[in-house]
């Protein structure tokens, strides 16, 4: 069955030393391992002798990622493993606050939980040169086509679809997937319901089933500081100033290395029980586009109730409002500290023809201060 999704599916294990083969050959792979610590050679001699995707994961990604979490945070943690069954497999979908690290991260967390590590679905757009999708398959990547005509991407949804299925079904393999295309660059989290209505179009029953049958995981990504929140906020005014603006691959590349290499303070994943038993209980006669909205309504109300929520988050409410009402929940030393923070994002920003400083400001600002705002929607907070 997996021939039909060969080219957007992780590589199988007898697939591994090939691929090890061949990006080990490649030049541009090779410089871009001369960022990580220690030395190149030690790490391609490493590198050719992995010969599984857990292999790979274990003995070159966690060790890296662990390398990323002590130099660029200052925590970085998890709750609610206890909701997993380590021997089922589950649909995780979280907010999306870093291209690269959201799943990665999760899954280094998972395994050191005794907890098997999801396949990830990533959109090819970042996948800006060919050695790319082939790295991102030995590190059990789902490839995800994007920016095609409406009949074909209506095709490659329900592939994608028939494909996380699979994986789920007949795999036994978890899989993880942001909850809307692209981040939510003003961290407003909302689920698409596209994303769920794919999910649910090649399962074995009708949508209710099916959607049951995916064992959605809602997890709730919180980080104290975005490293790309100036690059963010410099694409909200070129958008507005230019609604024709489009990101370039090098924009992309630009997000992906800040973002993995930035400052982050804190990270917080928070992961919630399986939607399923909730799902089910929605009322029999809602309409089909109504019980996806239900079902989206579920999924938003998990991630804002697990949201961690930091000192910053606080201030930036409260200068964005002009108030003061969560004064006791910082000092004045962390609210001069998250100003400093702020005005040296802001002074980040290069490349852009008039920029509207107080325009930008209130965008960062925004990025902290909406969080916030939804987790109060759903909770009992002031």
């Amino acid at each position: 069955m997996d021939e039909q999704f060969d080219d957007i599916r992780p590589f199988n294990d007898d697939e591994i030393p090939a691929a090890v083969a061949s990006l080990s050959k490649e030049e541009y792979f090779r410089k871009a391992i001369g960022f990580l610590p220690g030395d190149t050679e030690t790490f391609m001699k490493e590198f050719s002798t992995v010969s599984t995707t857990d292999e790979f994961q274990t003995r070159m990604l966690f060790p890296f990622l662990k390398w990323i979490a002590a130099t660029t945070s200052d925590s970085l943690r998890g709750v609610g493993f206890e909701n997993l069954d380590p021997s089922k497999s589950y649909t995780y979908i979280s907010n999306h606050r870093d291209i690269l690290l959201d799943a990665t991260l999760l899954g280094l967390l998972l395994a050191e939980h005794g907890i098997p590590t999801p396949e990830t679905a990533l959109g090819d757009n970042l996948l800006v040169y060919p050695w790319m999708s082939e790295l991102v398959r030995v590190n059990k990547s789902i490839i995800v086509y994007r920016n095609m005509p409406m009949m074909k991407t209506l095709e490659e949804a329900h592939r994608l679809s028939g494909y996380i299925n699979h994986a789920l079904r007949d795999k036994n393999r978890s899989v993880w997937i942001a909850q809307r295309e692209g981040r939510a660059k003003n961290s407003d989290d909302r689920t698409q319901e596209s994303v769920i209505k794919m999910l649910a179009f090649e399962g074995e029953g009708d949508i209710r089933h099916n959607v049951e049958a995916l064992h959605i995981v809602p997890v709730s990504i919180s980080y104290e500081y975005d490293p790309c929140d100036y690059l963010k906020a410099r694409e909200f005014q070129l958008k507005r100033d230019n609604p024709e603006f489009k990101k370039s691959p090098k924009d992309d590349l630009n997000s992906m290395s800040t973002g993995l290499l930035g400052k982050k303070g804190n990270i917080r994943f928070t992961i919630s029980g399986s939607i399923s038993d909730e799902a089910a209980k929605l009322p029999c006669h809602l309409k089909r586009a109504e019980y996806f909205t239900a079902v989206a309504g579920i999924m938003d109300r998990r991630i804002h109730q697990g949201y961690c929520m930091f000192s910053g988050n606080y201030v930036a409410y409260d200068l964005l409002t002009g108030t003061e009402q969560f004064a006791g929940k910082y000092t004045e030393a962390e609210k001069q500290k998250f100003q400093d923070y702020l005005e040296g994002q802001l002074s980040k920003i290069d490349n852009l023809p008039n920029p509207d400083y107080k325009y930008l400001r209130t965008k960062i600002l925004e990025m902290y201060a909406n969080p916030l705002r939804n987790k109060m929607a759903v909770s009992d907070m002031p």
